[in-house]
Order: structure tokens, then sequence, then C-alpha cells
């Protein structure tokens, strides 16, 4: 079994989406040795009231050179993207965005009806070189189509990979293993296999959660050791986690806000093409 090798405290995020309290749990000054995750930003959990919205008019943006995973756990969020796709994703929904060689992106925000909540977390992953000019592309998955497990009170959503005898319907171009922990009754999971190099995070969202023994408390991310092949995750009563598993690529890592190359000069080269029109524009 793995054990817990370091636990991060986030930075704080609260306002990047007005009103609600966010916290990035990395890169942040203490931690950056992520790999293949580049980013992790988490918005609320918070109630926000059932007509909560925000508006994402002036706010696209382009990405080049990484994949994102958008995670809607409580709430709606309108997609809209210079390849002509218009979506709203739903709670539970989950999707990937391969920015690959250039796309511009953004959308609206709201509560979910029923909780008044709004919960969401964008998780950033790396691509590799010879993927960074990739073809852009979206996939959406709904609640409905993530298979899951349920031991006792607590469930496991595999979104990624091969987690307990199941396949998440994501393929992230780095291969992951990711799976989302919801635990209503306090229950102990034991989550795997993570073989070779693989590199192992526990991230608690809600609530608090143990491995082998060692607390970890909510907003915070624990790294696990190299050594074992699996997770035994002690959940609390009503408490969320993500387990986040990647093979490291091992390649140099630049960021130029909203652009991840392996060069400066690549990363110059984006603004160019972006500022010349070449990741295309979103049609009104």
């Amino acid at each position: 079994m793995k054990k817990i090798e370091k636990i991060q405290a986030p930075s704080d995020i609260t306002g990047l989406i007005p009103g609600v309290i966010g916290q990035r749990a990395f890169p942040t000054p203490t931690f950056k040795d992520s790999d293949p995750f580049l980013m992790l930003d988490h918005i609320g959990p918070q109630k926000v009231g059932a007509d909560w919205q925000l508006t994402g008019e002036g706010h696209d943006h382009p990405h080049r050179g990484f994949e994102t995973l958008t995670f809607v756990f409580e709430g709606k969020m309108n997609h809209r993207d210079s390849l002509g796709n218009r979506v709203q994703l739903n709670s539970g929904a989950v999707q990937r965005m391969n920015a690959g060689s250039g796309i511009v992106h953004g959308g609206s925000m709201f509560s979910d009806e029923k909780t008044e909540r709004f919960h969401e977390i964008q998780l950033w992953i790396n691509n590799p070189k010879d993927q960074k000019m990739s073809t852009p592309g979206i996939h959406n998955v709904s609640d409905h189509a993530i298979p899951y497990l349920e031991d006792g009170g607590t469930k496991l959503r595999v979104i990624s990979g091969a987690l307990g005898g199941l396949t998440g319907p994501i393929n992230t171009l780095a291969p992951t293993q990711i799976g989302h922990v919801i635990s209503k009754e306090a229950g102990t999971i034991t989550v795997g296999t993570f073989d070779g190099p693989t590199k192992v995070m526990v991230y608690v969202m809600e609530g608090s959660a143990s491995v082998a023994g060692t607390p970890i408390l909510s907003t915070h991310l624990a790294q696990l050791t190299q050594e074992g092949s699996e997770v035994n995750l002690q959940m609390e009563a009503n408490s969320q986690a993500l387990i986040l598993a990647g093979i490291p690529i091992n390649e140099p890592v630049v960021y130029g806000g909203p652009f991840v190359m392996n060069t400066e000069e690549e990363i110059q080269q984006a603004h160019i093409d972006y500022q010349q029109g070449k990741f295309g524009v979103i049609e009104q």
C-alpha cells in the first residue's frame, strides 16, 4: 500500500471566479513537481444561491500545448470555442479539451438549482512534445456516462484510465488514471493498481480523508510514495477527493500565460500565431 510522502497546502485564488472561494493545489510556491499534471484550480464548493450566474462575455481566451479537464461537480457551464462547439455541462459532467495547436474558448457559469452551490475544478495536463501541436478538440462526458463502483457509503467514479476494474471514458494524451471519490458516510476504499513510474496524488476537495492513517485536510494535496501499487483511502462522512495518477513526461515545461510549451521560442510563436488569428475565432 502507498503511504503519504508529503502534504501541500493550497494557494488562495478566491476571486478568480468573482464571489466564489478558490484554491490552487498546484503549482504553488512550495510545490511544482506535479508532472504530467500542470495545474489544479478548485472553485468552491460554495452555496451561492439558486440564481447565481457569471457571464463569460469578454473572457474568451486562447490555449496551446496541453489538455484541460473541467469537472462540473455542482452547477452548469456553457462552453463555446473557436471550433464551433457550443455545449452545456451539467452537474457531474467532465469535459476534456485538447488545446493542441491552438483553441479559443470561454463560457458562462451557473449554480446548481437544487443545491444552490457551485463547485468546479479545472485540471491542466501536459501534452508530450510530439503532441503539443496536435489537432484541437473536445470530449464531453455526462454524469450518467461515467462508470462507478460503491462500497458502503463510498463511491468511486472512474474518469480516466483503469481503476477498480473499471475504465474511465476520458482518454488523455499523457496516460492518466483519475478517480473521484464521494463518501456520504465514513468508509474505506482501496484503489489501484498503480504500476511502474506512475506518480500518485490525492486532493481532498471537501471534508477530510486519510491514507495509511495520515489525515489530509480539505483543499490539501497529498503526494504519495512510489512504493506500493494501491491506495487505501479512509474517507470521513460528507467528503470528496480526487485521485490523480500519471506517468511523468520528463520534458522541459515553459509556461507563457495560457500556453505551455517546451521552449521560450515556442511560447513566443504561440503569441504570434494567436495575434495573427491562427487559433480561429468564436462565432457570435
